[in-house]
């Protein structure tokens, strides 16, 4: 029987895992939670690798749910992001898994048998055959979808900005423009080929498609802080280890809009806004 110190000890990773996979925090928890259950109270014999079992069963159950949430993304209103998970969350998964926003997007771009073989080959390096026996297919096949894999991820080791005194600028001009207006200090910081991505899921207002381009994405927050900037309260956070601005409403102190920056040596190149009320709940 899987004792409570080791679900402990296994919880970390497979909350990763089920993140990875689902890209939504809470519904990752709940499989974590389930299979873990299952197995302290009825542990299979023969099992030697625990934590490549429980891998496993994390990983057919994350692939359950997004069959089982197929439709509901498909006619999803507008960009769909990850929810966002605050620094407490971080903390209670793998540090070694990387679940950055930038990473996340770029898994969003594999199909679901793609993602679970790329992260049970790159997280935990499982064999070809083990890959094979796993998701009942041809060990040629598992290959060639991870390499499939690995081209879509292209791009996954660009170096973000980790300088903590960088970061601290970044958010300070993000802060200064919502709190005063005065986005001059944010456009300074903005790359020419700075990309922005909103999230409002149909319930809030939220840009259906990304916006491209310095001038574009410049004259989306000049309106925004000249309209609406005097209504919240900003808060710096670190979100999926992200430096992030929170968006607090004065008139009842809930939190309206999470927006990551995601920068490297020269400014920032991408923000995500994430402002369906659903992804911010559990905030």
């Amino acid at each position: 029987m899987i004792t409570n110190q080791a679900a402990t000890t296994y919880r970390p990773t497979l909350l990763a895992i089920a993140y990875r996979m689902t890209g939504e925090l809470m519904a990752s928890e709940d499989i974590v939670q389930d299979v873990l259950l299952r197995f302290m109270n009825n542990t299979p014999e023969n099992i030697q690798d625990r934590k490549a079992y429980l891998a496993k069963s994390v990983m057919n159950a994350s692939l359950t749910y997004l069959d089982r949430v197929k439709r509901e993304r498909e006619v999803y209103k507008g960009i769909w992001l990850p929810e966002p998970v605050m620094a407490e969350s971080h903390r209670a998964m793998d540090a070694r898994l990387d679940i950055s926003y930038g990473f996340m997007l770029l898994l969003e771009k594999l199909s679901p048998m793609e993602r679970a073989i790329f992260v049970l080959k790159e997280s935990f390096e499982f064999s070809y055959p083990e890959l094979a026996k796993l998701f009942e297919t041809t060990e040629a096949n598992g290959r060639q979808l991870y390499h499939r894999a690995k081209e879509k991820m292209a791009g996954t080791n660009r170096r973000y900005v980790s300088d903590s005194q960088r970061k601290q600028e970044l958010l300070r001009a993000f802060v200064d423009a919502s709190e005063t207006g005065d986005v001059e200090s944010l456009i300074q910081q903005l790359k020419t080929d700075v990309a922005l991505y909103t999230d409002g899921g149909g319930k809030v207002a939220a840009a259906i498609k990304p916006l491209f381009g310095l001038a574009t994405v410049e004259q989306f927050l000049r309106g925004l802080a000249s309209k609406f900037g005097h209504l919240f309260i900003s808060k710096w956070s670190v979100v999926n280890g992200e430096p992030a601005l929170l968006l607090i409403q004065k008139e009842d102190n809930r939190l309206d809009t999470i927006m990551i920056l995601e920068s490297d040596e020269t400014g920032i190149e991408r923000i995500f806004a994430i402002r369906n009320p659903d992804k911010l709940k559990h905030l």
